[in-house]
């Protein structure tokens, strides 16, 4: 079973270091972003990696742990119409983008196909006795469902609970289907 994950910073990096540390196989990371030192906080990267891109960042921090995971990388920014293409060899998709047409974009995208898709709404602010999860169709959403980062600060504790959180309904997922065998 592959995963797809959409997007690598706060969310999407950290679900990976999650797979990674259960040593899920194979992965394909999408971003066409680099590193920042402003985001260190909440992301998977190092400070020697400022400056890098983040795909080839995330593939060493995850073959650090995880060697014999298989990283597809593809630097690249997703654009209305890409989503099925992209992940179309991938079982599961999970959503880390910070902006909410992309967001809207892929769900809209993902929503008539086979494919499960995890998505985070609302991870800002430090109030994380708030995050749920909902299913709607093929989609999980976790998140307060209220906090935008334009109006809240972003915390890394929160950030990387919904995080794992996601990571937890990718492995669970992949378990559900293994027993459905």
């Amino acid at each position: 079973m592959k995963i797809g994950i959409a997007g690598i910073g706060g969310i999407g990096s950290n679900v990976a270091r999650c797979l990674a540390q259960e040593k899920i196989s194979e992965i394909k990371i999408v971003d066409f972003d680099v590193v920042e030192a402003s985001n260190l906080n909440r992301q998977f990267y190092r400070f020697s990696q400022v400056g890098a891109k983040k795909t080839d960042s995330l593939e060493m921090n995850l073959k650090d742990i995880f060697p014999q995971m298989v990283i597809e990388k593809m630097d690249h920014a997703i654009k209305a119409g890409d989503a099925v293409k992209i992940f179309s060899d991938c079982d599961i998709v999970v959503e880390g983008f910070d902006s909410k047409a992309l967001k809207k974009m892929i769900i809209e995208e993902l929503a008539g196909t086979d494919k499960i898709l995890v998505s985070a709404s609302g991870i800002a602010g430090r109030h994380m006795d708030t995050v749920t999860t909902v299913k709607m169709g093929n989609c999980h959403i976790v998140g307060d469902f209220k906090s935008d980062q334009a109006d809240h600060e972003l915390f890394a504790p929160k950030i990387i609970l919904v995080a794992s959180i996601m990571a937890g309904i990718v492995l669970n997922t992949m378990t559900e289907d293994k027993t459905d065998e």
